[in-house]
């Protein structure tokens, strides 16, 4: 009798746990079934990244979003991740930066969320540095043009002294030849 009983309740243990987990896995695997359907597509996208051919990867992205929208945080994290990659020659910070916050913005509990915060303070960072670099790179630029002026401007001046001296001379030989003149 103990072993029927204890049939029953393994039985009964089992039949409870299958009630509980059933619905949640029916609810919570909708997510990994179109994760599951999705999967060709990101590869698909990735192959497009590893090849160089940044603008398939994003269309393909983009693409992917439409088709299977639970998978948004993972597509807006592997954009702007592309936007920002520095082999791709048209990058662009702010189109990355807008992934990001979206991502952040739309899926609070994205497992993507806390890479994507790093993404952000580190664009971030980039673009002041970009900006530093540019406002050297003009500063350097003024300087240069300057001096060049300067050198115009010295060269200028030596000619101005050389034609000072050529007077002085003329300007002397024609007091000897006044001061010779006279006596005469």
């Amino acid at each position: 009798m103990d072993k029927k009983q204890s049939r029953r309740g393994e039985n009964l243990y089992f039949l409870f746990a299958c009630i509980i987990i059933i619905p949640i896995l029916i609810c919570g695997c909708s997510h990994f079934y179109e994760g599951f359907l999705a999967r060709p597509a990101f590869i698909e996208a990735n192959n497009f990244l590893s090849q160089g051919n940044y603008k398939a990867s994003l269309s393909k992205y983009e693409e992917i979003i439409v088709q299977y929208p639970t998978m948004g945080d993972r597509v807006l994290f592997e954009m702007g991740v592309i936007y920002a990659y520095p082999r791709y020659q048209q990058k662009d910070y702010k189109k990355s930066l807008e992934c990001f916050q979206k991502l952040i913005k739309d899926y609070p509990r994205s497992e993507y969320r806390q890479d994507s915060e790093v993404m952000i303070s580190l664009i971030n960072e980039v673009t002041r540095k970009i900006s530093r670099i540019n406002e050297a790179t003009s500063k350097a630029k003024t300087i240069i043009t300057q001096q060049k002026q300067i050198e115009t401007l010295e060269q200028q001046v030596e000619e101005l002294e050389k034609k000072i001296e050529q007077m002085k001379k003329v300007d002397m030989n024609l007091k000897g030849k006044k001061k010779i003149s006279p006596s005469q």
